[in-house]
Order: C-alpha cells, then sequence, then structure tokens
C-alpha cells in the first residue's frame, strides 16, 4: 500500500479545508479528440463547486491511433488540472519481428531453389515443401488466436495498462486522492484503475460509458474465448470496485440480472449529459438559421459516421419511397461511411440528389448544420443497453428527432420526454412514415416535446452532483 508523503502540522491543520480529490484514469484526454473524453471534462468542471477536484492519468497524444487531435480542447481542461500522460509498452511489436525472424529461417525452399528433373528425391522435396505451408498456415492462425487474445483483451489499449498503473501510483503518492475513477470504453481503463486500487487501497469506482461483456456488438463477433475472457475481466473489476456507475437505466438492470444480489447495492446509473460548453454557440447558431419557407422540403440531418453495424441503406430507401409518392425531403450526412464505400456513385446511380454526403466537419460546422436543418436523425440499430451522447447534444436544439432503432434505452429516452418519433432499422417504410408525420406535424406547429424536463434531467451539473454524492458515500 502505498502512503501519502509526509505533511508538516500547518498543512494537517489545513487539510480539511483542501478539496478532495479524484484520480481519473481516461485512455483519452484532450488533446485527443475522442467521444469519452466531454463526460470526464464535464465532470471536472463542476467538481469545484461540490468541494472536489480530478486529476488525471491519460494516454499521450503521440501514442493514440484512430483519434484526431484538437489542442483548442485544452482549453476545456480546468484551470491548474494535474493531468499525467503516459506512453505505452509495445511487446507486440518485438513479437512479430521475432515471428518474422523465425518464419525467414524455417521457410521452406521455392521451385526456383530446387533442382531441375523429377527424381524421387525432387517429389519428396517438393511433399515436404506443401506441408511446410500448411504447417506454417496453421502456426499463422494459432499465432493471430494468441495475439488476439494476449494483446487485445479487453481491447487494443491493453499495452497502455502498465504505464497506467506506475503514473496512477505515482499521483497517488504525491496528490493523495481519495477516490479512483475509471472510465471506458477501452475498457483497459478499468484494468488500470484496478491496478492503481490494488496498490493503493483507494476506492475505486468504474464509469462504464458503454456495456463491456454484454455489448451486443461484442457477442455477435468476438471469439468464444475472448468473449469467456471478457466477461471474468469485467467480473473481476466489479467484484473490487465500490462502485460501478452505468449509464443508461437499462444497463444498470443488466449488471443487477447478471450479478449476485451482494453486489447489487454497487450498481448505480449516471447518464451522460447535456454538454453546458455548446449551449450559447448552438443559440447563436440557431438565430442565424434561415427559418423553414413554406413549400420547401423537410431537411433531415444525421450527425455521425456510418460504420459497424450502421447502415445508411433503410434511410435511403425511405427517401426513395418519400419521393415516388410525391414528398420532398433533404437528407444531410455527416461524417464518413465505411458501408457502402461506393454509396457516393450509387445514389447518382439511384438519381437522388436529395442525400448529401458532408463527410466529416469540424464539431463547430456540425452544430451550425444541425441547427439549419428540421429533424435530427439517429441512428442506432443493435445497441439496446446504451444511448448515442449525440442524443443528449441534440437535445440544445430542441427540434424533433427521428430515432432509428428497436426499442431499448434510446428508445426510452424519446418516450419518456416525447422529443421525437421511432422507426424501426429494418423497415423503410415504416421510417418513411415517421418522416411524413413530422412534417405533418412541424407544418401544423402541433410538435410538443417536454424539452425543459429533459435538459434538467441530463443537465451536466446535476449529473456531476450525483457523482459527487457517490464519492462522498464510500469516502464517508
Amino acid at each position: 500500500m502505498i502512503e501519502c508523503e509526509a505533511m508538516d502540522e500547518t498543512k494537517c491543520e489545513s487539510r480539511d479545508k483542501l478539496p478532495s480529490k479524484c484520480l481519473f484514469v481516461c485512455h483519452t484526454f484532450p488533446p485527443i479528440a475522442a467521444v469519452g473524453i466531454y463526460r470526464t471534462l464535464r465532470f471536472m468542471h463542476h467538481m469545484p463547486s461540490f468541494g472536489w477536484e480530478g486529476i488525471v492519468v491519460a494516454m499521450k497524444e503521440d501514442a493514440v491511433i484512430g483519434h484526431p487531435v484538437d489542442h483548442s480542447l485544452c482549453d476545456r481542461i480546468p484551470q491548474g488540472a494535474v493531468v499525467e500522460r503516459t506512453g505505452v509498452w509495445r511487446p507486440l511489436d518485438r513479437l512479430i519481428k521475432w515471428v518474422k525472424r523465425l518464419i525467414t529461417k524455417i521457410k521452406p525452399k521455392t521451385p526456383a531453389d530446387r533442382p531441375a528433373g523429377g527424381s524421387d528425391e525432387s517429389v519428396s522435396e517438393q511433399n515436404f515443401a506443401v506441408t511446410g505451408r500448411s504447417l506454417m498456415s496453421r502456426m499463422r492462425d494459432f499465432l493471430f488466436a494468441v495475439k488476439e487474445t494476449l494483446f487485445y483483451t479487453p481491447d487494443n489499449c491493453v499495452n497502455w495498462v502498465g504505464p497506467a498503473v506506475i503514473a496512477g501510483c505515482r499521483l497517488a503518492r504525491r496528490h493523495c486522492p481519495q477516490v479512483i475513477l475509471s472510465s471506458g470504453p477501452p475498457h483497459s481503463a478499468h484494468l488500470a484503475g484496478l491496478g492503481i486500487h490494488f496498490l493503493t487501497r483507494i476506492p475505486l469506482i468504474i464509469d462504464l460509458r458503454d456495456p463491456w461483456a454484454s455489448d451486443e456488438w461484442l457477442n455477435q463477433e468476438d471469439y468464444r474465448f475472448r468473449m469467456w475472457l471478457q466477461k471474468k475481466l469485467e467480473r473481476l473489476c466489479v467484484r473490487f470496485a465500490d462502485r460501478v456507475i452505468l449509464n443508461t437505466e437499462r444497463l444498470r438492470q443488466n449488471f443487477v440480472n447478471a450479478y449476485p444480489q451482494r453486489w447489487h447495492h454497487k450498481f448505480i446509473a449516471i447518464p451522460n449529459g447535456v454538454d453546458d460548453y455548446i449551449v450559447e454557440p448552438v443559440r447563436g447558431y440557431l438565430r442565424d438559421a434561415d427559418q423553414r419557407s413554406e413549400g420547401s422540403p423537410l431537411t433531415l440531418c444525421h450527425p455521425g459516421s456510418i460504420y459497424w453495424h450502421r447502415s445508411l441503406m433503410p434511410m435511403i430507401e425511405a427517401i426513395q419511397h418519400l419521393k415516388q409518392s410525391g414528398g420532398q425531403v433533404q437528407f444531410e450526412q455527416i461524417g464518413l461511411v465505411d458501408h457502402p464505400p461506393d454509396l457516393a456513385e450509387r445514389l447518382v446511380e439511384w438519381e437522388l440528389p436529395e442525400v448529401h454526403l458532408r463527410g466529416r466537419l469540424s464539431h463547430e460546422e456540425t452544430l451550425m448544420q444541425m441547427a439549419k436543418s428540421d429533424v435530427l436523425v439517429v441512428i442506432q440499430p443493435m445497441s439496446t443497453l446504451q444511448v448515442p451522447a449525440k442524443l443528449y447534444e441534440m437535445l440544445t436544439f430542441r427540434k424533433p428527432i427521428l430515432v432509428i432503432t428497436k426499442d431499448g434505452a434510446t428508445a426510452d429516452v424519446i418516450k419518456e420526454y416525447k422529443i421525437g418519433l421511432i422507426a424501426d432499422p429494418a423497415d423503410p417504410v415504416k421510417i418513411a412514415d415517421a418522416i411524413r408525420e413530422l412534417d405533418l406535424q412541424m407544418k401544423a406547429e402541433s410538435f410538443r416535446g417536454d424539452w425543459d424536463r429533459a435538459i434538467h434531467a441530463f443537465d451536466s451539473r446535476n449529473l456531476t452532483s450525483q457523482l459527487v454524492d457517490v464519492m462522498n458515500q464510500i469516502t464517508n
């Protein structure tokens, strides 16, 4: 157990007057522009008003792969906040180099290396070469499975865990935090938080922004052994955590059903919230946006990339259906589209100029386009346990939201606050009907969402207050 450095009598007398401290274990943090940073930033922004301060251990920006870097985001880090950035260990790179050298040494001879002629010895060599290639193929498959298990479980950020534990213990010794809060995904952050907890005995809170072992997307595509290992790792973290924060009530109930009753008191739902940093800019964008004129088409906007199990095809088929029946709509897609990769060419072939692929835009440009649109769109075809962060951002616009999803946590928010309509992602006709219904309601000015109650429920200051209550409980 790591002890805090000794303090003199003056410091001891004033210690009660100092704010309590929370050590955030976050894989990504500004200037890395990942979606998960905003929840931590909101907590850190409001915590001082409740007598708490945040200190952070995160990854160095040059060690992160797959996320853009935006140095302007550093302006949102509270002044004076301590942020320790670490690199990663790369044992996989060394293993790959070793395997390549091994393969080179035992590589069988090619036909060009063999002597001419069809002797029995030559035939034997050819058979040996075929056997060798088969053996190498099986060896490659085995090494790939080992690589996935050892170096990508729970995710491809596991090589950050060791450096994060060392840096976190160093911060704990210097700043004496009362609580550790690990934020994921990536869920490797929870393993790092658990390691710091074991070495310091500081209470641990796990903040699951998305499902871990119960992730519906993961369950369909992961290896059986690796999925078993994911469940074991999640259970290990839950067992030793003092509290586990889930960001939807459905996910909390999922954990209640999955774990023993003696752990049920650990599970608390604190959702993602409205980013108060964008409230004033959005008001300005709405004032500058042109109002929809009579006879102009309804404009829909989907601000988010299309990847993995998300697809634009149901929406495009719905727009085709509306067009054939005389309806007029414009659809703005902001963000990259992975599937289908040739969508732009297909839109020309289908004669659908109403669908605009804007590509990746800056956050400010995205907000401006959302302000110009009449209806905001969320595409969430599979995940029943989570709510996309974009939905909370949409609340600030007070515009109807069309959610293409099945029954689940996202649909619960729409139904609870009556802020939009829900359409089945497997039924383009139902999507077209929902668009037509929203158009009629907006023309008649009959759409009435409970925006005030929704914004209050997801106000970031209120949510930070709930987190502080949890931290006070476990530290008292």
